[in-house]
């Protein structure tokens, strides 16, 4: 999901579907839900498939900060690594990040889990000229991603995430001095027959002489019920983050996963701590 307009790194952390892995029953759901991808006989191969993949990230554009986060959040008390990159130019800007959960059986624990998602942003040629519709954006986006479970470093079993691709309008909001990019999108999972809506905003905010910063995203969306695929279900998503910054360059804070009916519903509210670095480059 796209920050939008501004030339401004973007707090974002993927769908925590990750996150719930340790949860048998959402195992079995997902197995009903998402493709099997594959049995892989050896932990090296993903290392080595994630480490040429996050090179090519690299060599495509300069990251803008990484961040670390510890997850406090019952039977879930890992690392998840976050790489971020925002890049406005004359036509736009494009945003994409990815995650890898540091969850795999063993001591020190291995990687685990991927998450990607990357997008697009598009001015409107024809609208660039009219007052109060000169920011409207054309948004594209693509999310995918993969988890890996096992009882040892050995060997594992991986699934593959549903690819979600969307596609719709963005437009900054200004309350005060806080601009909201914000965002209404089409929904499309793969599989699906009828697509989902979204609502999407990004806050970007530094405080007290910049020393402090406040950042996060709220996302709304509709989708499938699990157990009736005829109904739909609202699933709410938000991770404000507050940071401190220690120099121009490194902070310290976290942020708070809230969520409800996620990954699936019906799920109750949530609300996960976790304490982390960030690192802006």
């Amino acid at each position: 999901m796209l920050i939008g307009l501004y030339p401004m790194p973007y707090i974002l952390f993927c769908p925590d579907i990750i996150k719930h892995a340790k949860n048998k029953h959402l195992l079995s759901l997902m197995n009903k839900n998402f493709k099997f991808a594959a049995i892989l006989s050896n932990l090296q191969n993903m290392k080595k498939l994630l480490i040429v993949f996050f090179c090519l990230i690299f060599s495509i554009a300069n990251a803008q900060n990484l961040q670390l986060h510890y997850d406090f959040g019952k039977d879930r008390k890992f690392c998840t690594a976050t790489l971020e990159m925002f890049r406005p130019d004359t036509l736009g800007s494009t945003f994409w990040f990815v995650d890898f959960d540091f969850d795999f059986p063993g001591k020190p624990r291995s990687m685990s889990a991927a998450y990607w998602e990357i997008s697009r942003d598009f001015y409107i040629p024809a609208l660039r000229n009219i007052k109060g519709l000169e920011q409207l954006t054309y948004h594209i986006e693509y999310n995918d991603g993969f988890m890996a479970g096992g009882q040892s470093a050995d060997s594992m079993t991986a699934f593959s995430y549903n690819s979600v691709f969307f596609t719709g309008i963005g437009y900054p909001v200004k309350i005060g001095n806080v601009v909201l990019s914000s965002m209404i999108l089409c929904r499309m999972p793969r599989g699906m027959d009828i697509p989902d809506f979204q609502f999407t905003t990004v806050w970007f905010q530094p405080l007290w002489k910049d020393r402090l910063l406040l950042t996060g995203f709220l996302d709304i969306w509709s989708q499938d019920k699990i157990f009736d695929e005829d109904k739909k279900e609202i699933v709410v998503q938000t991770e404000p983050q507050l940071w401190y910054m220690l120099t121009d360059k490194i902070a310290f804070g976290g942020e708070i996963e809230i969520s409800k009916n996620f990954p699936v519903g019906p799920n109750k509210w949530e609300f996960i701590p976790t304490i982390g670095l960030r690192w802006e480059f």
